[in-house]
Order: C-alpha cells, then structure tokens, then sequence
C-alpha cells in the first residue's frame, strides 16, 4: 500500500518471477460498497502521510493485471475495523 509506483513494481516482480512461479497477495484496497468508497477518497490524502504512504484506495485487482499478471484466486473480505481501512484482497496470480 506504500510503495509510490505500483504497476512498475508489480511489473519488476512479474519481470524476476521464476517460470511457473505464482505472485502470492494480500493487500488492503477500494472496496465494493461507493459510501465506503467516497470515504476512502476523503481520507486517503489525511491517512498517506500519517501511515507511511498508505493507500486506502487502491483497485488491487487492476493493479495486478496492469503489472501483467492474470489473477488465479482472489477472496475480499472486509476485516475488523473501519470499513475505510480493513477491505483486504489476497490471493494468487501468475
């Protein structure tokens, strides 16, 4: 969620992955509900430089296809907490 340029990131590890190797995740991101949504857009500006960078907006499963990635397994879920904060992906892609 910190890392400035993710899609260049995502690209590097898909460019270093071994053949046949998975890209395993698990990342907080947009969630599927627009109120939660609207509220991750107002905090995200307040919350990336008290978190180190943290995006609470970030489209996860996008972010993995633009870095050339096909997604295999994906849950979402929301964990304990603000629903702004807790929306988590995880899962594999190659």
């Amino acid at each position: 969620c910190t890392i400035p340029d993710s899609v260049a990131a995502l690209k590097e590890m898909r460019r270093v992955l071994k053949p046949g190797g998975r890209l395993l995740f698990c990342e907080h991101g947009l969630a599927p509900e627009p109120e939660v949504v609207r509220w991750q857009n107002r905090l995200t500006p307040i919350w990336k430089p008290l978190a180190g960078g943290c995006h609470l907006n970030r489209d996860i499963p996008q972010l993995i296809a633009d870095g050339g990635f096909t997604i295999g397994q994906i849950d979402m879920r929301y964990l304990q907490g603000p629903k702004a904060m807790t929306y988590v992906y995880s899962g594999w892609a190659d």
